[in-house]
């Protein structure tokens, strides 16, 4: 899915995604508020009701939920690449000044990289 910038008022989207192997998923909506315009480029707040679960239980495997992201703070702009924000349950903190959201469902195991990731948006 390709990534996508909001203008105007707030809008949302319903999300939903499996993991590769099927043994984690994700759903719910992401919503967004233009905020204003930083370096040209602009700004949003996004805003998450997203559940993450794990669907193969036994395997030592959860569902991980990962955002990626432009983050404007202190005068510039960086990337937030893969950032795990929860597992085996609902994230619903927002981000504010950012753009170009992405979100992943993962399989996710302590100390290991993330697996199977599937962009849900």
């Amino acid at each position: 899915m390709a990534t996508v910038a909001f203008s105007g008022t707030a809008q949302a989207a319903s999300v939903y995604g499996e993991s590769s192997n099927g043994c984690a998923d994700a759903g719910g909506t992401y919503s967004y508020a233009w905020t204003g315009n930083a370096q040209g480029r602009d700004t949003y707040n996004a805003y998450f009701n997203i559940t993450v679960r794990d669907k193969c239980p036994g395997d030592g495997w959860a569902g991980g939920l990962y955002l990626s992201y432009w983050k404007y703070q202190n005068g510039q702009w960086s990337w937030i690449s893969q950032r795990r924000v929860k597992v085996n349950g609902t994230y619903s903190t927002p981000l504010s000044n950012v753009d170009g959201v992405q979100i992943n469902v993962c399989n996710y195991y302590p100390e290991k990289a993330p697996s199977g990731c599937s962009r849900v948006w």
